[in-house]
């Protein structure tokens, strides 16, 4: 086939394709255009002009009537035009749609669903504008009927319990006046059929009602509160502050008759806001008022309870009194008995004097008390503290009595525990003599000597301190503790001294066995000469051992460890 005959095949294989793609998208667009024209049909033969023709029988006048002809003329004008317009669109759309220019078609399509669009938007529009206007007359006048009964029900209420509203009453009826005359043009309007201006009124009258029926049920109970149960409250009030005041009882500054004169003033305000119907503000001064006669029942019963408490607490502290009163005189005597065999340096019976002083203000206050309660003067919740503050003071001086009676008792204890060691000290001091003696040394150091001979000194002066006719406790136990302590570094002491010179004996004989060493022989003299002349054996056993060390290592320090081993071992000869 030649090169001209593959071109015309070509060119009849592209013709046939652009015929096809035509053929399918008028057939695609004829289909478009007939669905839109079945929704066209659809809502036309919405039977709009027979719901418009009974909504003319409602008598609808002003603003509703203006509603309604503005819905009508929306649907006239589908009815003459709208449709209409739509249809023609939609023809428009399938001549277009037979020739090649597509963009137009599509746009001309796009147009037909918006017109449809708007169409079924105006047909909802009119639609719903009647069925609010019919809702509007069916909930109007079935709204005239209960509003009615309910009016004549509330002016019922209000005639047959008159009584029970007080001074709130002919507000209640002025309130009722102005609602019915409200119903009375609601009622007008809604029989005219001009619903959209009855609306406006129904909406103020139905929320005015409504707040109207709930004062007149809240009412009667705020009104008994006020003019009766509170005026109770205050008459039992005014009653028991007599009461009280006649049998003796006084409150702070007085406040009661001020109080309830502040509620009766409280109360008045409180009936003035009633009348005025504003019972928000009524609730808000009843919680105050009830809380100021809560707070003088509080003060009643708080009193009288603290008068209760205060008689039991001042009988409870004049036997507490009566008692340290008796146990500072005991103590006085016992004083005066033991001052016979002991010095007392702390001037034990001043102490005791000024116990008695503060008894004696606590008696005092306790009286002035008791002198205010006899003569109607006291306010009996201002004492509990001043009563603690005397029973605290009793309380000190009891304990204080107690460490003192307590050692007044001890004295015999202690001073036969203070001999007892005396004792014991005099026999250590002979242990320590004899120990000594035994060892059978050269000499005694002068310092050990001067030592001991004080410690026997005082030793002595103790003795004769605790076998005196009068004995001052508190330098004798001092004494004794000092003694003890000297005692102990002489004990000490001796061991020290005791401890060198048996060393010193036994590095003597350790020397002797290395006497070939002319160095050790020197040393042995040297620390002899120590031991003999000058009886100091700790430093003839440093001369000594020192020298021994450096041919035996560390000899002295065995010698030393086993003579403290021995001497444990032996055990102690004397412990206090």
């Amino acid at each position: 086939m030649t090169q001209i005959g593959h071109i015309i095949i070509g060119l009849i294989v592209v013709a046939a394709a652009i015929y096809l793609f035509i053929f399918v998208s008028q057939r695609l667009t004829a289909r478009k255009v007939a669905k839109l024209t079945v929704r066209r049909q659809e809502l036309k033969d919405i039977p709009m002009r027979d719901r418009l023709v009974n909504g003319r029988k409602m008598s609808l006048t002003g603003k509703s009537l203006k509603q309604f002809q503005a819905l009508e003329a929306i649907y006239s004008q589908l009815e003459s035009k709208g449709f209409d317009d739509v249809q023609e669109q939609a023809n428009k759309v399938l001549f277009e749609s037979q020739g090649i220019n597509f963009f137009k078609s599509n746009l001309e399509l796009k147009k037909l669903k918006t017109d449809i669009d708007l169409l079924a938007k105006d047909i909802d529009t009119v639609m719903q504008g009647l069925n609010d206007l019919e809702q509007l007359d069916h909930a109007h006048k079935a709204a005239v009927g209960e509003l009615e009964e309910k009016y004549k029900a509330l002016r019922k209420v209000l005639l047959s319990q008159s009584f029970t509203f007080g001074n709130a009453l002919d507000k209640l009826e002025e309130v009722l006046g102005n609602l019915e005359d409200d119903f009375s043009e609601f009622a007008r309007l809604t029989e005219e059929g001009d619903h959209a201006s009855a609306a406006d009124i129904y909406e103020t009258l139905a929320m005015e009602t409504n707040q109207l029926e709930e004062r007149i049920e809240q009412i009667p109970a705020l009104y008994e509160e006020l003019d009766v149960k509170i005026p109770a409250q205050q008459t039992e009030l005014q009653n028991t502050y007599v009461q009280m005041s006649e049998a003796g009882f006084r409150f702070a500054e007085d406040f009661i008759p001020t109080a309830l004169a502040e509620i009766e003033k409280q109360r008045k305000i409180t009936l003035d806001l009633l009348k005025e119907l504003t019972l928000k503000k009524v609730n808000e001064q009843l919680t105050s008022v009830h809380k100021q006669i809560d707070f003088i029942y509080e003060a009643y019963e708080t009193e009288y309870q603290a008068s209760t408490e205060v008689q039991e607490k001042i009988e409870s502290l004049r036997k507490y009194l009566d008692h340290t009163q008796r146990q500072n005189h005991d103590l006085l005597i016992e004083l005066d008995r033991l001052t016979q065999d002991y010095i007392f340096t702390k001037d034990e019976t001043a102490t005791i004097k000024n116990w008695e002083m503060m008894l004696f203000k606590v008696e005092k206050h306790l009286d002035e008390v008791q002198l205010g309660i006899t003569n109607h003067a006291v306010v009996f919740t201002t004492l509990g503290n001043a009563l603690i503050e005397d029973n605290a003071r009793l309380g000190m001086v009891e304990k204080e009595q107690m460490a003192l009676w307590q050692s007044l008792q001890d004295l015999p204890g202690i001073v036969k525990a203070s001999r007892n060691k005396v004792e014991l000290f005099i026999e250590g001091v002979r242990a320590i003599q004899r120990k000594v003696e035994r060892q059978g040394l050269p000499g005694i150091p002068e310092r050990y000597l001067v030592f001991f001979n004080q410690v026997t000194d005082m030793l002595g002066k103790l003795e004769q301190q605790i076998n005196s006719t009068r004995i001052n406790v508190d330098d004798v136990q001092r004494q004794v503790s000092i003694v003890g302590s000297d005692l102990d570094n002489l004990q000490a002491e001796t061991d020290k001294m005791l401890e060198a010179a048996a060393v010193m004996g036994r590095l003597v004989r350790k020397a002797n066995q290395l006497r070939e060493y002319p160095e050790i022989m020197r040393a042995v003299q040297a620390a002899q000469q120590q031991y003999n002349q000058t009886f100091d054996y700790e430093r003839a056993v440093q001369i000594l051992g020192t020298t021994v060390d450096r041919f035996e290592a560390n000899a002295t320090g065995n010698i030393r460890q086993q003579y403290r081993q021995e001497t444990a071992n032996l055990g102690q000869e004397f412990t206090f």
